[in-house]
Parts: structure tokens; C-alpha cells; sequence
């Protein structure tokens, strides 16, 4: 098995890992890193596996997918960056803690 098929294989299982575990209520978008974590590599690795041969609207949505989780791991270190804070500070926190 090539390579790029391989890391592709992982990229599916990663991503529909996170949306299953989205769905059953395993996971929660807004505070689980492992579901942003999921979505990273997922779309990463998918991302990795059209560039040979070029499927450009495959990878122009992983591109985006991969971005947006960024994002969203990005916003999940400053809640619990915050909530550390305020923790630290005695005040009680109005933001969700992240569980994973």
C-alpha cells in the first residue's frame, strides 16, 4: 500500500472518529481536545494524501478544516488559560472547562 494511501486511511478514521464521537455525545466540540486534536490531524493527513496526484477541492476543504481546528485548539488554551486564572485569583469562572 502506497504511502499517501495509508496516511489517508488515518485522516478518514481520525475525522469520522471525532464526528461519531460528536454525534453519540463522547465528545463535545466546544471543550474536548481530543476532538479538536482529531480534526487537526485528520484533515492534515487528508490534506497530505491529494497533493500526489492534486485533488484541488479536496484540498482546499482539508486546508480549511485543518485551519479551523487551529482555531478552535487555539480557543480551547485560552479557557482553560483563563479559568487557571481566575482560579488562581479565587473568582469564580463563567467559562466551560475542557474535559479531554
Amino acid at each position: 500500500m502506497p504511502f499517501y494511501q495509508l496516511v489517508s486511511i488515518i485522516g478518514s478514521v481520525l475525522l469520522l472518529t471525532a464526528y461519531g464521537g460528536l454525534q453519540i455525545g463522547v465528545l463535545n466540540a466546544r471543550t474536548s481536545y481530543l476532538y479538536q486534536f482529531f480534526n487537526l490531524f485528520g484533515a492534515a493527513f487528508l490534506t497530505y494524501s491529494v497533493i500526489e496526484p492534486f485533488n484541488s477541492g479536496v484540498f482546499i476543504t482539508e486546508s480549511v478544516w485543518t485551519i479551523f481546528s487551529v482555531i478552535g485548539l487555539v480557543k480551547l488554551f485560552g479557557i482553560r488559560r483563563d479559568n487557571r486564572q481566575a482560579a488562581a485569583l479565587g473568582e469564580p469562572s463563567e467559562a466551560a472547562r475542557p474535559t479531554d
